[in-house]
């Protein structure tokens, strides 16, 4: 049987909370919160501070648990569960720079705000709803797809 994956990710918002700092391609085909995989013995706020620094050589400020989101996926025959336990953060740095990851050219990191954000898919699907919502309360997105 399959173990889920379990992950850490972060929503990264300016101080006049008018811009996300978002993960995505060079094209910018998509949107994407920024965080990995949580290691053994590592804390969700942990794992989202490695990952950015390791990725990005950026610093952040993680806040209280946002949003918990279980995506269970059947593709090829095979099935997967992930969750991720995603964060509300803010940045150490007030640059506006766009930051290009250390292992890879053509990923990003990009200040957008929430207009931009609905013109290309973002991900985890659901997430802008949490962003715009209530900051006080803990939200759970949950989706099944299939792929085959």
């Amino acid at each position: 049987m399959n173990k889920p994956l379990l992950r850490a990710e972060g929503i990264i918002i300016n101080e006049e909370e008018t811009e996300i700092l978002v993960q995505c391609d060079v094209d910018e085909s998509f949107y994407r919160l920024p965080g990995g995989s949580i290691e053994f013995g590592e804390t969700a706020v942990e794992a989202i501070k490695r990952e950015l620094i390791e990725e990005y050589n950026l610093s952040l400020i993680i806040g209280k648990l946002a949003c918990i989101n279980e995506n269970i996926i059947q593709y090829s025959g095979k099935k997967r569960h992930n969750c991720t336990l995603i964060h509300w953060c803010t940045s150490n740095e007030k640059t506006k720079n766009d930051y290009i990851h250390n292992e890879n050219s053509k990923i990003k990191l990009v200040w957008r705000t929430i207009s931009q954000l609905r013109e290309r898919p973002f991900y985890p699907e659901g997430i802008l709803d949490v962003i715009i919502s209530d900051k006080n309360s803990i939200s759970h997105i949950k989706r099944e797809k299939n792929y085959d």
